[in-house]
């Protein structure tokens, strides 16, 4: 039984092996306080063969050198017993060599010794989404078209042919029955709202959704407006408020930059979620909403985790279910889809629905990296529909992308520091082009070989043997 089969929750099941029970205990310990229920202990090789031969698991965790039976032969009968099991080795510093040489072996990442409590949490929470991703993508590949959603319609206001977003939805069906928190990343404007809207059509829940914008709102202001306040709450409060996970009750509330607000924010946001009952300013009694929440985020929030700028408990109660909004430079063939609905809905605001467009000028567009995503799309077609004539054309297009200090075929920003490349002189070569590409990744990953491998999707093992040659 391939691992996976396995649906990225926190009940997957994970086998832990190592020879020392303490070592053990302080793994289970981190991954219980991240919310993973479903663990199992082998303190030893042997024990964990034992284990193996009778089940199989969505992870293992596995120490390379121990009594009686070592990593290596363990690796060797999950490979053959428990094919596609993802497996992370843990090792010493000083024989990171042999961990390489796992991963040649179908490992799929390794942590060196002292582990780090977070490194460890991130490293087996990234590889369960890559794990669900996949599984994402095979599920989207077998149903293939949009007609074999359950419910098309709830995605209507969402304009794309793309098989990465139809995967999307296909996660979003599966998971938007439930009452887990719903986390939606990705760059500004690249259309999480929408999303939003779409889950929480496709949860089939009668009452409202209510969005709400908290970035940058203090905690007063955040507590307010959740939840609401009593009369005489504080000065001013002349009457009782409604706070509005109460107007969203039977419905769903959609917090857009979560990562945002304040610590104390965060606490009663993270108590709300885990107890369902919060405290409106100036009650003494508990009050409940039924209510699903959504949340939305442009920041890296891992990153705000491991600076300690978003508590870790938070983290990962609200992402539980996660869906990652690509920017829209990666959704080139949606780009003439969205400037034609774009374009339609400008001419009717103006009063001239028989405007229309060449092909080919629609095509110039998907030659733009969009910083500002569907969002800047959008303006650029409103403004292009009031200043053109009946017919647009490629060369109108171009003048206007021109003068509006738009440059076409822009290299893609590659990074959230927004890198970009530009050369004069000699055009640079393949090799001049992968070195850039090489100190740029190292750069943003602040040195590390396995961050800056990730993000060039290659494995540690080829950026090793790049760095070095």
């Amino acid at each position: 039984m391939s691992g996976r089969n396995f649906m990225l929750k926190y009940d997957v099941p994970i086998l832990l092996v190592d020879d020392e029970e303490d070592i053990l205990f302080s793994y289970n310990f981190a991954l219980k306080s991240a919310g993973y229920k479903n663990i199992t202990a082998a303190s030893g090789g042997k024990k964990a063969m034992e284990i193996l031969g009778q089940r199989a698991f969505a992870l293992v965790v596995l120490d390379l050198y121990m009594p009686e039976v070592d990593g290596n032969d363990i690796l060797d009968f999950i490979s053959i017993r428990h094919p596609g099991t993802p497996v992370i080795i843990i090792t010493a510093a000083d024989d990171s060599q042999t961990a390489v040489n796992c991963l040649k072996k179908g490992a799929d990442d390794y942590i060196l010794k002292p582990v780090d409590s977070l490194r460890f949490i991130t490293t087996i929470k990234n590889i369960l989404e890559k794990e669900e991703l996949k599984r994402q993508v095979e599920s989207f590949a077998e149903a293939a078209e949009a007609s074999h959603l359950k419910c098309p319609v709830d995605f209507g206001s969402i304009v794309t042919k793309e098989s990465s977003m139809y995967a999307v939805f296909k996660y979003i069906e599966a998971v938007a029955g439930g009452m887990q928190p719903v986390l939606i990343c990705g760059e500004t404007g690249t259309g999480k709202e929408l999303m939003a809207e779409a889950v929480h059509k496709a949860s089939k829940r009668k009452g409202a959704f209510v969005p709400v914008n908290v970035a940058d709102v203090d905690d007063t202001v955040f507590s307010d407006t959740l939840f609401g306040h009593r009369k005489g709450a504080f000065t001013g409060a002349d009457k009782v408020r409604r706070g509005l996970l109460l107007e969203a009750s039977g419905g769903t509330i959609f917090l857009d930059e979560v990562g945002d607000i304040s610590e104390n924010s965060q606490i009663k946001l993270l108590r709300f979620i885990q107890e369902g009952t919060f405290r409106a300013m100036g009650s003494d009694t508990e009050d409940k909403a039924d209510v699903r929440i959504v949340l939305a985020t442009n920041a890296d929030l891992e990153k705000k985790v491991e600076d300690g700028r978003f508590r870790k408990d938070l983290y990962y109660r609200i992402a539980t279910h996660k869906i990652h909004m690509p920017p829209l430079r990666d959704r080139k063939g949606d780009i003439p889809l969205l400037f034609a609905h774009f374009y339609k809905l400008a001419g009717k605001e103006l009063g001239t629905p028989a405007k229309t467009f060449e092909k080919t000028a629609a095509g110039v567009l998907s030659s733009y990296t969009f910083p500002g995503n569907i969002r800047e799309l959008r303006s650029i077609a409103y403004d292009l529909a009031a200043i053109s004539g009946d017919m647009l054309t490629a060369g109108e297009v171009i003048a206007y992308l021109e003068s509006t200090g738009r440059s076409r075929g822009a290299v893609s920003t590659v990074s959230p520091g927004g890198t970009q490349f530009t050369y004069s002189g000699k055009f640079p070569s393949l090799k001049d082009m992968e070195d850039i590409l090489i100190s740029e990744a190292l750069k943003i990953s602040g040195g590390n070989q396995s961050k800056a491998a990730a993000l060039l999707g290659i494995s540690r093992q080829a950026m090793n043997k790049r760095v070095k040659g």
